[in-house]
């Protein structure tokens, strides 16, 4: 089963770096990815290495010049293996300035989740291949979202909208070395202090921190979850200490979206992460998501940086207002 966050969608038809973290964070580590190799499938015209042969052409080149890759047919896919599994940070492509772009990114190579979409006229050349970046150090720097870095072996390229004259001429990637599963996962199952519900819910809030996950499948207002209708309802959940979040597993209803929140004394809450079940194994009822990369409910969209916190909070921001959550696990390290 593999649970999504919500994409950010963000577009350019253009040459642009994504950085999904400020280029000020960037150290001795950082580097642009070799990628292993490249493969295409549908009709395209020229050679395929000319995606990640790290060779740019001129802004407002044409869309069919020799040195891009042009095409025609939005089925028409290209698959970049990076070789090993990667932190993913930037992403620079060169793309043709009047079309829409799909980046999406796996780790085996099967299962691809939405990066972002690119969508015409974000660029600035108003004709042809366009560059544009998200890095703040970049002359091209454009005013993008900021999102976490994700980990990725594969990343998948298409045109999902336009005038059907469609184009790449680069491709690159940078960040960091993957870090180990146990340590970018390190730390252990926390015992939460107690948890408070506010609003309108069914069954105790206790039922959240139980340790006891449903069986995949079970009915959204069974006795042992938490269900509720109301968006303005929501859990918190007190650790009793601070801590250093790393890891999560949560069971959630399907065909709701959830967001996760945190923070360090119960008063100004930021976004850990946001959980998007529409894409799990069953259809309805409860579904298990993990970030953890040796849980078989792993999926690579609910990976997240370790933050320090001491409350979680859990609500529902979206679906068809028959919302649960009958289990959350928090893992992580205890904060002298």
């Amino acid at each position: 089963m593999r649970f999504w966050i919500r994409p950010l969608y963000i577009v350019a038809a253009v040459f642009f770096v994504l950085t999904l973290v400020s280029g000020d964070s960037q150290d001795e580590d950082y580097i642009l990815i070799s990628p292993r190799s490249v493969q295409g499938e549908g009709a395209y015209e020229n050679s395929l290495q000319l995606l990640i042969d790290g060779r740019f052409v001129d802004d407002q080149s044409a869309w069919d010049s020799e040195q891009c890759i042009f095409w025609q047919d939005q089925d028409t896919t290209f698959v970049i293996d990076l070789g090993a599994e990667f932190l993913i940070v930037d992403i620079l492509v060169q793309v043709d300035d009047n079309d829409d772009y799909l980046i999406e990114y796996s780790l085996e190579g099967s299962q691809f989740t939405p990066l972002f979409v690119f969508y015409e006229g974000y660029g600035d050349t108003g004709d042809g291949m366009d560059t544009m970046s998200s890095n703040p150090g970049d002359p091209n720097f454009a005013s993008l979202p900021e999102r976490k870095p994700v980990r990725a072996r594969f990343l998948r390229l298409s045109a999902s909208s336009g005038d059907g004259s469609y184009a790449l001429a680069e491709v690159q990637a940078y960040g960091y070395p993957s870090e180990s599963e146990e340590e970018s996962f390190s730390g252990t199952l926390i015992a939460p202090r107690g948890v408070t519900g506010f609003g309108n819910f069914t069954n105790e809030a206790a039922l959240l921190i139980d340790e006891q996950v449903l069986p995949e499948g079970s009915e959204w207002d069974s006795p042992d979850c938490v269900s509720w209708r109301e968006l303005d309802t929501n859990f918190v959940i007190d650790l009793g200490r601070t801590y250093e979040v790393t890891g999560l597993t949560i069971q959630v209803s399907s065909q709701n979206n959830y967001r996760i929140d945190y923070s360090t004394h119960d008063q100004d809450y930021f976004n850990l992460v946001d959980v998007n079940a529409m894409a799990g194994d069953f259809g309805r009822g409860m579904n298990t998501v993990s970030n953890l990369p040796s849980d078989s409910d792993y999926g690579p969209g609910l990976d997240f940086f370790p933050v320090r916190a001491r409350h979680i909070r859990i609500s529902a921001i979206e679906g068809d207002g028959t919302f649960a959550v009958s289990e959350i696990l928090i893992f992580g390290n205890f904060v002298e």
